[in-house]
């Protein structure tokens, strides 16, 4: 199943929005004085960072999720496999090889382009 756009526009949002909440309740617990009291300003506090803590966590999980199944429904991993094996190839021609600017050149100029198609990966744009 491809990601939707908005779906990761609301998977940012979410994540944005339980990072403040977080930051803002250790804001809020840098001023509480420390107490084991369950009803407690300090304990509650605190409670609340765990839930947001587990909140990201699951977010987390999600967004990978989500990738994978961009990646899994596209062509992009076996496009990034078909290029690895050219470099390594080429790599390995060029070892064996008299060594010219020329054949050095074709190599890193195989495996750059792994390294675009990589970066092309949805989680990294």
């Amino acid at each position: 199943m491809a990601t939707k756009v908005n779906v990761l526009g609301a998977w940012t949002q979410a994540r944005n929005t339980l990072v403040q909440n977080l930051a803002t309740t250790f804001d809020f617990l840098d001023d509480v004085p420390f107490s084991d009291d369950p009803a407690s300003d300090f304990v509650k506090g605190n409670a609340q960072a765990d839930r947001i803590q587990d909140q990201l966590r699951l977010l987390a999980l999600s967004g990978l999720k989500q990738i994978d199944d961009a990646v899994a429904s596209g062509t992009l991993v076996q496009d990034i496999s078909d290029l690895s094996k050219k470099a390594k190839a080429e790599a390995d021609r060029i070892k064996n090889a008299a060594k010219t600017v020329a054949g050095i050149t074709k190599a890193v100029d195989l495996v750059a382009g792994v390294v675009t198609k990589i970066a092309g990966l949805p989680f990294l744009k």
